[in-house]
C-alpha cells in the first residue's frame, strides 16, 4: 500500500497537472498567429500562447485581420510578461499578457478587437459592454458574430459538405514516396478524387492545415463549383 501511494505521488508531480498552477514568464514575442494567439521566445524555446478570457474574430470573419494586426501592434518584437494558468486542448499555454503598462488581453476587448468569453471575469465583460455601447472596432458591424458561433456554423457546413464526398474512393496507384503540396497537385491537374486518394492512402495530414477533414480546401472549393 505504501508503494502504491509513492507511485501515485510521483505521477501527480510529473504529469502536466502539476503545471496547471499559475506561473509567470518573461519572453519576447516573435510571432502572431491571429487576434488571440501569439508565439514568444523563452530562452530560445518558442512557446505558443492562447490569450485567456477572450476570443478574437477568426481570420475569415469581419475584423479578423484587424484583430491580428492589433495584437501585433501591441506585442510583436516586444518583451512581455505572461501569467500562465494552464493549457488548452491544443496544448497551447493559456495566459494573460502584460507589457509595462497594461493587460493586453483586456486592451483588445477595450479596442473592440475581441469578444470576452461568456463565462469569464467581470472586468472583461464590462470592457466588452463599454466597447459595444461606443461601437468601437468590431461593434461597428451591424451584425457581429461571436467567433464561437461562427466556428460552430462552419463545422456544421463542413459536416454537410463531407457527405457529398464519396467514402469509398476507387483505389488507384498512388506514389507516397514524395509528398506533394496542394499547389503542386493543382499544377499537375489532379482531380479532387486524386487529392482524396493521396490524403487517405499516404496520410499527408499537412494537406489539412485547419483540421476540418477536407484536404486542400482551395481544390475542394473548385471541385464544388463545377
Amino acid at each position: 500500500m505504501k508503494k502504491y501511494f509513492l507511485v501515485l505521488f510521483s505521477l501527480l508531480i510529473f504529469t502536466p497537472i502539476a503545471f496547471s498552477a499559475e506561473r509567470q514568464i518573461q519572453c519576447k514575442v516573435v510571432g502572431i498567429s491571429d487576434g488571440d494567439t501569439l508565439t514568444c521566445l523563452l530562452e530560445r524555446t518558442p512557446i505558443k500562447i492562447r490569450l485567456q478570457h477572450i476570443d478574437a474574430p477568426e481570420s475569415a470573419q469581419a475584423f479578423g485581420n484587424r484583430a491580428k494586426q492589433a495584437l501585433a501592434n501591441l506585442t510583436f518584437k516586444k518583451n512581455v510578461t505572461i501569467h500562465i494558468s494552464g493549457y488548452d486542448k491544443y496544448q497551447r499555454s493559456l495566459g494573460v499578457v502584460y507589457d509595462d503598462k497594461r493587460n493586453i488581453n483586456l486592451a483588445l476587448v477595450e479596442m473592440g478587437m475581441a469578444w470576452a468569453y461568456r463565462q469569464t471575469q467581470p472586468i472583461y465583460q464590462q470592457a466588452q459592454q463599454q466597447a459595444q455601447a461606443n461601437k468601437i472596432g468590431l461593434w461597428r458591424d451591424p451584425n457581429p458574430i461571436d467567433p464561437a458561433d461562427w466556428r460552430a456554423s462552419k463545422r456544421s457546413d463542413t459536416a454537410q459538405n463531407l457527405q457529398k464526398i464519396p467514402n469509398n474512393l476507387p483505389l488507384g496507384i498512388v506514389d507516397c514516396s514524395k509528398q506533394l503540396s496542394c499547389k503542386e497537385m493543382e499544377r499537375r491537374g489532379f482531380s479532387y478524387t486524386q487529392v482524396q486518394q493521396h490524403f487517405q492512402q499516404c496520410g499527408w495530414k499537412e494537406r489539412d492545415g485547419n483540421k476540418d477533414g477536407i484536404p486542400c480546401n482551395r481544390l475542394y472549393r473548385k471541385a464544388q463549383q463545377r
